[in-house]
């Protein structure tokens, strides 16, 4: 059975140069963030945590609730 490619559709490898030389070729092509990508990442990075902060408490106090403590 032929082994699958990658996206670059390259054979895999297994060595270690061959993974510096993927995370080489990844850093050269790889672009500093702009202002607005930045911002918005944070924005839906502290909304989720709200989301999930508002949910675990909501289960905390059905759980306080329905103890009764």
């Amino acid at each position: 059975m032929p082994k699958k490619k990658d996206q670059r559709g390259k054979q895999p490898t297994k060595s270690k140069s061959g993974l510096w030389d993927y995370i080489v070729q990844t850093l050269k092509v790889a672009e500093k963030p702009s202002w607005d990508e930045v911002w918005s990442t944070f924005k839906v990075t502290v909304t989720g945590f709200l989301i999930v902060g508002v949910i675990g408490f909501l289960f905390q106090l059905t759980a306080l609730y329905l103890v009764g403590g």
